[in-house]
């Protein structure tokens, strides 16, 4: 009866576990800037080059609310770079962040990318509910951002 027990919990909760670790999201997780999203929902893709001369560089920028967007963020340089997806608060918390982690710690928030030198990744964002003006897409690599590794977009209607 014991084990029973043990097998049915077990049964339960790995596919909400599975579920949870999709994409290595919390899919659940919504902010002031939107919310990730599924592959399956896209409805568009954006490419962007993060290039060691502290520069995000992105083939379209006009992203409305609603829309589904797949990043695909090259990192063309050497250096490490993030792409973090927010607004003016979370750039203050995620600097705060930043400051007590050891350096070259990586971490793994479900609106940021860390990339290492000429590596790619993709992230899926829903540009719904968004509640701030604007949205900010940045690294916060210590002095990146600082040296202007940043972009601030108005969202369209």
């Amino acid at each position: 009866m014991k084990y029973q027990k043990h097998a049915l919990l077990l049964a339960l909760l790995l596919p909400a576990v599975a579920m949870a670790q999709m994409n290595g999201m919390d899919m659940s997780e919504q902010f002031a800037f939107g919310q990730p999203a599924q592959e399956s929902a896209v409805t568009r893709t954006i490419h962007v080059e993060a290039t060691d001369t502290m520069r995000l560089k992105f083939d379209s920028m006009r992203i409305r609310r609603g829309e589904v967007v797949k990043f695909v963020v090259r990192n063309s340089g050497q250096a490490p770079h993030e792409f973090a997806i927010g607004d003016e608060s979370f750039r203050k918390e995620h600097l705060l962040e930043m400051r007590k982690q050891m350096a070259g710690m990586e971490h793994h928030d479900v609106n940021v990318l860390s990339l290492k030198g000429g590596e790619t990744k993709t992230i899926v964002w829903r540009f719904d509910p968004v509640k701030s003006k604007s949205v900010l897409f940045a690294c916060y690599v210590p002095g990146h951002f600082e040296a202007g590794m940043y972009h601030r977009h108005v969202m369209l209607k």
